[in-house]
């Protein structure tokens, strides 16, 4: 099926509106609240989290992930925009629309054109060299067209600057979509909780 190419960039506070309207919508995400992705936000927060977006779109020169806009070394802006989200005072462009909850005003500063919806996340906790996959979620327009086949590839390319070597995660036994997907990705099954959940 072809459409719009697929970018992978940071998640960014100016996202958070949407990647909770994206787990609300499904059935099998688990419900995070706002401060528990500002918290995987804050570059100071441990353990250490990578959070990343997938979004339609072109990119300027061939590339299909960069890091969000100023490069790896920009976590110093993005701390003070991540307080500003925790403080409940919005970075410009943002205003609340509820209660903990963030609007998306002008487009981010990124390196692409036609900068297109967040249509995935995903968020990882590293201590290297192992690392947990704790939230992937793809919005029902992005499903079944490699978004997130690229969310994944992505943070298994950044795990692996990181110097992680092994990648876990869970999966509900009764999400067959998502055990299939991480079973033709190399995954295998090392272990079930009974009555978890």
């Amino acid at each position: 099926m072809s459409g719009p190419e697929v970018r992978i960039r940071r998640m960014s506070a100016a996202d958070l509106a949407r990647v909770l309207e994206i787990g609300e919508s499904l059935q099998e995400a688990p419900k995070w609240p706002v401060a528990t992705y500002v918290a995987a936000l804050d570059p100071l927060n441990l353990p250490r989290r990578i959070a990343l977006v997938a979004e339609w779109g072109s990119p300027l020169k061939g590339h299909g992930f960069s890091r969000a806009a100023g490069g790896p070394n920009n976590d110093a802006a993005l701390a003070a925009e991540v307080m500003q989200v925790a403080e409940g005072t919005f970075p410009q462009g943002l205003k609340p629309s509820a209660p903990h909850q963030t609007h998306i005003g002008a487009a981010e500063a990124a390196p692409f054109q036609n900068s297109g919806p967040v249509v995935g996340f995903a968020v990882a906790s590293l201590v290297a060299p192992e690392a947990e996959l704790e939230t992937m979620g793809v919005a029902s327009e992005g499903q079944r067209r490699g978004v997130g086949a690229r969310l994944l590839q992505a943070l298994v390319e950044e795990l692996r600057a990181e110097r992680v070597t092994e990648l876990m995660l869970e999966v509900r036994a009764s999400n067959c979509g998502a055990l299939a997907f991480y079973r033709a990705r190399g995954f295998r099954e090392t272990g079930r909780r009974v009555r978890y959940y």
